[in-house]
């Protein structure tokens, strides 16, 4: 018990760090939303980068740190595009902070959509607009690392046939090739190789190729149906069905001191959704794995 006592009060500590170090970077990247007027797009690379985030109004007044965080990257993307819904902003422009108007002169791209397609607003737009594109998907609540983008393309351009990714879990498999409970995969994991059962969580960074999606991916109807609020899921089974494996970065840090949380934003948070038993992650993968009849396709592979 005392070395449990320890152990809570020791993640308490680092939690507390964690805490400290985001508020430290939010008012660093607040002062330079305000004073710099360096552009935060644009590279000498051969390919296109794309960075694509949505947000709603319970974060719409924070957003702009992160977006501040991406415009200070090391490798900077050719496109940051923040996708906005009209029914959660019908004011448009007239709804947004200041300190995110005024990154429109430093190359932020605020594009307003009629639907509401929650979290898929920031990848379905996006594939449908640059389809020749490296689209990069982020959420809007992180402070993200400088290295952040350069860590993902540099992982592309050795193995330019896998979807790289910041943050994953490894998915288990019982020895019946049966897919074990979200509870009980291996969190946030580093692996050596691709694999079809890394599954890819989008709060670090994503980065998706032209082809790695099956045809069904922007398939409005049945991501609503089968997997609402859960884009996670959905675009693991659709690269899935394509038989694309993923892999983490080679990062020896550990996800939260790299991704950073902006304080207060997780008041808001589809996370515990997602965590639900009735209608949560697993809910939500039997679901899109039936009806795509993907289980075949980890078959063998709960133990790689």
């Amino acid at each position: 018990m005392f070395k449990s006592l320890k152990n809570k009060r020791a993640q308490k500590k680092l939690e507390e760090l964690f805490r400290y170090k985001s508020m430290a970077m939010a008012l660093n990247y607040q002062q330079l939303a305000l004073s710099s007027d360096r552009s935060g797009v644009g590279n000498k690379k051969s390919h296109d980068i794309v960075v694509s985030l949505t947000s709603y109004p319970a974060r719409i007044n924070e957003v702009f740190l992160t977006i501040e965080s991406l415009f200070q990257q090391s490798l900077r993307a050719d496109r940051v595009v923040l996708w906005l819904s009209e029914k959660n902003f019908p004011s448009l422009y007239g709804d947004l902070p200041e300190a995110l108007l005024n990154q429109q002169e430093r190359g932020l791209e605020i594009e307003f959509v009629a639907e509401d397609f929650g979290p898929y607003k920031k990848i379905i737009y996006s594939l449908e607009k640059y389809p020749d594109s490296l689209i990069v998907t982020v959420d809007d609540d992180i402070l993200y690392p400088v290295d952040t983008i350069d860590q993902l393309y540099r992982s592309y351009l050795k193995e330019p046939n896998v979807i790289h990714c910041h943050r994953a879990h490894r998915m288990k498999l019982t020895d019946n090739d049966e897919l074990l409970p979200y509870s009980e995969w291996d969190m946030s994991v580093q692996a050596e190789e691709p694999s079809l059962n890394i599954f890819p969580t989008g709060n670090g960074g994503i980065l998706y190729f032209p082809g790695c999606f099956d045809c069904d991916v922007l398939k409005r109807d049945l991501f609503l149906s089968l997997a609402e609020n859960a884009d996670d899921v959905w675009l693991k089974a659709m690269t899935l069905k394509n038989n694309v494996a993923c892999k983490p970065v080679n990062d020896i840090r550990h996800w939260k001191s790299k991704l950073l949380m902006i304080e207060g934003s997780q008041l808001d948070s589809l996370t515990k959704i997602n965590k639900s038993k009735s209608d949560g992650n697993d809910y939500k993968i039997r679901a899109v794995f039936d009806h795509y009849k993907l289980w075949s396709n980890l078959k063998g592979s709960h133990g790689k």
